[in-house]
């Protein structure tokens, strides 16, 4: 593997396939070496490469690999690689125990808000405009799992960037979060090098809805009809059905939950003048964009009856 190369993602790609396929114990040796600098440059500290090889190559995986490489078939290697690259990007953090405001974390997506951050919004420096809820039974990326599943409990996050998909509040030339002295509980939290505090920050109650709505009995009551009628574990429990029997009639039921969510909306917005930014906090993202990541969408006829339509 040449350390040379340019560092572009197809290039990436297909050097990593030819050490998977064919590369000798050099390429491996080599392949670590390219995967390091890249990562430490990635985190600004291209300087802590000698501290941060030598840790790895004290690594019984690293040892394993490298007396091993040869003799593996493809499938073990790249499940074996991964492995690997896992720890390395550990040790890499672990060289730079301190922040360097990089954004990196920034821009893997927004913080998710817990209890102590309610104060945050009652004093107005982040408003319902500014966040979304995610409901219960809402496909998502766990992030610190690397996983795709469903979510078990409701959650409020801060709006992304559209076009970037990082945190809003990161400005991201002038690299600096533009409420950094009022950032919320998690983004405190954060370190990169240390995971342990975050981790164990997620398995703590979260902020939801109700805990920000609590005096309006009115709304508190929509919010319940609307969770009721419209959550997006029906969505799921269809879907899944689908898969498993191939019926697409299963899936004709949903056409009326994604109304009802559309006339929830309509009517909240008509009557009690939310507008279809704090429509996103109240109700959560819409269900015809969250039938997308099933594979599906929502088609809208000239008579003004939907119909989901399959990705081909």
């Amino acid at each position: 593997m040449n350390q040379h190369s340019e560092n572009s993602p197809d290039s990436d790609r297909a050097q990593t396939k030819q050490l998977f396929l064919f590369g000798h114990r050099k390429d491996f040796v080599a392949g670590v070496r390219l995967a390091l600098r890249q990562v430490l440059e990635r985190l600004h500290v291209g300087a802590h490469y000698s501290e941060a090889i030598t840790i790895i190559k004290r690594e019984p995986l690293y040892r394993d690999l490298n007396n091993t490489w040869e003799q593996l078939a493809p499938p073990v290697r790249s499940e074996k690689w991964q492995e690997l690259m896992e720890r390395l990007v550990q040790v890499a953090y672990a060289t730079r125990p301190y922040c360097l405001r990089c954004g990196e974390c920034c821009h893997l997506g927004s913080p998710s808000l817990h209890l102590e951050d309610a104060d945050l919004l009652l004093r107005g420096l982040i408003t319902t405009r500014q966040i979304y809820t995610l409901r219960r039974g809402e496909p998502v990326r766990f992030n610190l799992e690397a996983r795709l599943g469903v979510l078990e409990d409701e959650l409020i996050k801060i709006k992304e960037d559209q076009t970037g998909g990082h945190c809003r509040f990161y400005e991201v030339e002038q690299r600096r979060c533009l409420i950094y002295h009022h950032r919320p509980l998690q983004c405190r939290v954060q370190a990169c090098w240390n995971p342990g505090a975050l981790e164990n920050l997620w398995n703590q109650e979260k902020l939801t809805r109700r805990h920000l709505v609590k005096d309006d009995s009115a709304l508190l009551e929509i919010l319940g009809d609307h969770d009721e009628q419209c959550t997006p574990e029906k969505l799921h429990l269809a879907f899944k059905r689908f898969h498993e029997s191939k019926d697409a009639a299963i899936l004709n039921p949903l056409v009326e939950v994604l109304k009802q969510d559309l006339d929830f909306r309509a009517l909240v917005r008509a009557e009690l003048r939310y507008d279809n930014e704090e429509l996103d906090f109240l109700f959560g993202r819409p269900l015809v964009e969250i039938v997308r990541a099933y594979g599906v969408w929502i088609e809208k006829a000239a008579d003004g009856t939907f119909r989901l339509v399959q990705k081909s």
